[in-house]
């Protein structure tokens, strides 16, 4: 059964500044790295270094998994967290590259800055299509 997002989980999962990518490499050795994301609601979007391995282990494999999560230091029952499994494509240039990178400057400021930004084309930014959701709440999976 795959869980449906509560606009509530939406907002979470826009809140945060950073989430957690998982590929795979060719031999299956999961890397696990933070990516600076934004969601719209229907798919996440994160820029990338142009020679970076995640590229190529995502051209070779594209499905992906991202981990949003936040948790209170002064009480750990409060820990929340949505595993997304996806569909990641790489993007160079386009409509929808302009539309994501849009988001990901209104969003992050330092990549409207001089040494923080770029121009179409220069850095790839990848889409995920989320196929599924897990969520935690309390330490609990939810359904």
């Amino acid at each position: 059964m795959v869980q449906k997002l509560s606009k509530k989980d939406i907002a979470f999962m826009q809140q945060l500044p950073v989430c957690r990518l998982a590929t795979a490499t060719e031999e299956c050795e999961p890397i696990v790295r933070p990516v600076w994301s934004v969601f719209d609601g229907v798919f996440i979007y994160f820029a990338s270094d142009p020679d970076t391995p995640k590229l190529e282990q995502i051209e070779n494999n594209p499905e992906v998994s991202i981990v949003f999560d936040d948790y209170d230091r002064e009480n750990w029952s409060n820990i929340r967290g949505v595993r997304v499994q996806g569909e990641a494509t790489i993007m160079w240039n386009g409509k929808e590259y302009l539309y994501a990178h849009a988001l990901l400057k209104e969003k992050f400021p330092e990549y409207q800055t001089e040494s923080g930004g770029w121009k179409e084309g220069d850095v790839p930014i990848i889409k995920v299509l989320p196929t599924s959701f897990n969520k935690w709440q309390q330490g609990k999976w939810t359904k």
